[in-house]
């Protein structure tokens, strides 16, 4: 196995910072979603939020064997525990980011509602189910905000790595 680098690919940077747009954005469309009443805005609103959900999906599938071909080494001189931490941060990040698709695409659909990416629909995954839809709407609720605490933590990391550590943890992300 390969030890790692010392930088991030430029891909798998690209990947990160579009991702980090594009699920804050969904998360910030997704709580206006919760607001608003029923017509045509919303749905418009619905559908656009499902394809960038879909769309961050498959980001999240590119995103896995770049970080597997491009492993990154931890920043010398930062302690265990703060690896550890770190790891479990990221590895619920992960999960996150593959929980939210899926259970919007299974909520969606367990509602007998299409799930489409800018106009291509998506294979259907699941009949209408009640306690299906329950479950991944649920799901889908708990894990946003887990997700929105976890960035929190990301970006409170990144900063302190930054800031009061001052070493590469966030150079090395930002850097060419």
């Amino acid at each position: 196995m390969r030890k790692g680098g010392k930088y991030y690919s430029p891909a798998t940077k690209m990947i990160h910072w579009l991702m980090a747009i594009i699920i804050i954005g969904l998360l910030v469309v997704g709580t206006l979603l919760e607001n608003m009443a029923n017509g045509p805005e919303k749905f418009e609103l619905m559908d656009l939020h499902k394809s960038v959900g879909v769309l961050a999906l498959l980001l999240f599938f590119l995103r896995i064997p770049l970080r597997i071909i491009n492993p990154v080494r931890p920043v010398s001189g930062v302690p265990k525990s703060t690896q550890m931490v770190a790891g479990a941060v990221k590895g619920l990040l992960y999960l996150s980011m593959l929980l939210m698709p899926v259970s919007g695409i299974l909520m969606s659909q367990s509602a007998g509602y299409p799930v489409a990416m800018f106009g291509w629909e998506i294979p259907t995954l699941i009949a209408e189910n009640e306690q299906i839809n329950e479950i991944a709407g649920l799901t889908h609720g708990i894990v946003s905000k887990v997700l929105m605490a976890l960035i929190a933590l990301h970006i409170l990391g990144a900063l302190y790595h930054h800031f009061i550590r001052r070493d590469e943890t966030l150079r090395r992300m930002i850097r060419d």
